[in-house]
């Protein structure tokens, strides 16, 4: 294989390299937002958990109050009983204590109510926190991991800058020039003979064509073979340069 195609084809694959680089750190910051987006959707969960709590707690105090004063009103219109005068005062006075005790049994039932939908958000809020803090650990891990990617990727991609730097400088200028206006249009400037077809755009290839790629790779020659629909260069494995 002539020594430019050998060139060309180890500056395709840092090129392919380089470009799964490049979406990999262009990704990155997607990444690290998604990560953050569930930090923040556990921190959410907890506010909300612990919003109900204290809405709960404040209603049960709510209830609470409720119920010693209407114990307090009971108790009050016992110690004016003894101001009653007549049978009728009296009646109404019992019907007010009825009444206050009712009212009382009826928020007693609610209390019962709120303290059970109490323990469910004590149980849900403790749940939250322990999911908030599980997450805080992943995330940690999972951010200090896609820095640690990041590094890597910027140092392998500067690292492999420099290797096609040097390669370019050791192939032919004219092969260089197409070389890199196919790449700027295809995304792959070389393309294999497969089953005497272009692999880039398995169009098929001219007998004749094949037979003097055959012959003057064969024999090591630096002749540019280009694709005739595509444009892509063109080039054979060893094992195929001695078929005719």
């Amino acid at each position: 294989m002539p020594r430019n195609l050998e060139v060309l084809l180890e500056i395709q694959a840092v090129e392919n390299r380089l470009r799964e680089l490049d979406a990999e750190i262009a990704a990155l910051p997607r990444r690290v937002a998604a990560i953050e987006a569930r930090l923040s959707g556990a921190e959410q969960e907890l506010e909300r958990s612990r919003a109900a709590h204290a809405g709960h707690l404040s209603e049960r105090r709510q209830v609470e109050r409720e119920i010693e004063d209407l114990k307090a009103k009971i108790q009050k219109i016992r110690g004016h009983s003894g101001d009653v005068k007549t049978n009728q005062e009296y009646r109404a006075l019992l019907d007010e204590i009825a009444f206050a005790e009712a009212q009382i049994s009826k928020h007693e039932e609610r209390l019962l109510e709120v303290l059970e939908q109490g323990e469910g958000l004590e149980r849900q809020t403790s749940a939250a926190e322990a999911s908030l803090a599980a997450e805080r650990g992943t995330v940690t891990q999972e951010s200090a991991a896609a820095g640690e990617r990041a590094r890597a990727d910027k140092a392998e991609r500067d690292q492999l800058a420099r290797q096609r730097d040097h390669l370019r400088g050791q192939a032919n200028d004219a092969w260089l020039r197409r070389f890199d206006r196919v790449l700027r249009m295809r995304g792959q400037a070389l393309a294999q003979v497969d089953r005497e077809a272009c692999s880039g755009c398995r169009v098929r290839l001219r007998p004749q064509f094949l037979q003097e790629m055959a012959h003057d790779q064969g024999e090591a020659t630096e002749r540019l073979f280009v694709c005739e629909s595509c444009g892509r260069i063109l080039y054979l494995e060893p094992a195929a340069i001695a078929q005719p």
